[in-house]
């Protein structure tokens, strides 16, 4: 990764008392230090239902602004490779939330999902199962339908943990290159740029949570 020194990562959370309101988080991390350079938060309304196998239709929108706002303000910072939190090509078709976003984008995506979607063709492969395969030392499983389409692998984190995380390819960027970076940027289960963006979005929900009656 010679010529890797930015990368970013996008989360989204919603507070409990309102499901429809969002809070988007995208952090600008450096490589190979992963020190903070850059955050964008802000809250949005969500107008589209949640439909399973649709969530990019529910999320793109808000994840552009993310990224039309960083464009305004530090245009320096854009990331070279963006791992999102959700999946690409692990997906039944193939095409999920970080295929979406890395098109509408034009740059390279990584879907890092924390919870194993179940479909038809993967519906053989089980995460308690992937669990007990990563306790005797296996690092990476192929997630392989029954189709013979590879959709992603299961990646163990650093570590003693066995509980993996699901990567996947989202746009330009191959499945190894994807484990790579994935690998790279992890120091604990979730990768950083995904982690801190996750713990700020959160913490903004939380926030709302607490002053709604």
């Amino acid at each position: 990764f010679s010529g890797l020194h930015i990368v970013g990562g996008v989360d989204i959370s919603y507070p409990r008392t309102n499901p429809d309101h969002a809070i988007v988080a995208l952090s600008i991390l450096s490589f190979p230090s992963l020190s903070l350079l850059h955050q964008t938060t802000f809250q949005v309304c969500i107008d589209v239902p949640y439909i399973a196998g649709f969530l990019a239709f529910r999320e793109i929108h808000a994840y552009k602004q993310a990224f039309a706002s960083l464009q305004a303000e530090r245009p320096d910072l854009m990331p070279q490779i963006l791992l999102v939190d959700g999946n690409g090509t692990l997906h039944p078709r193939r095409f999920g939330s970080a295929c979406h976003l890395g098109i509408e984008l034009n740059i390279p995506t990584i879907g890092v999902a924390k919870n194993l979607l179940h479909f038809d063709d993967l519906s053989h492969v089980g995460a308690k199962e992937l669990k007990g395969v990563f306790r005797d030392g296996t690092r990476e499983v192929e997630l392989k339908g029954r189709s013979g389409s590879v959709y992603g692998r299961a990646v163990r984190p650093p570590g003693l943990a066995s509980n993996p995380v699901f990567v996947s390819t989202g746009h330009r960027v191959s499945l190894d290159t994807a484990v790579r970076v994935v690998r790279a940027c992890s120091k604990v289960r979730v990768p950083e740029p995904i982690r801190v963006a996750d713990q700020q979005s959160r913490k903004i929900a939380q926030t709302i949570e607490s002053i709604v009656p």
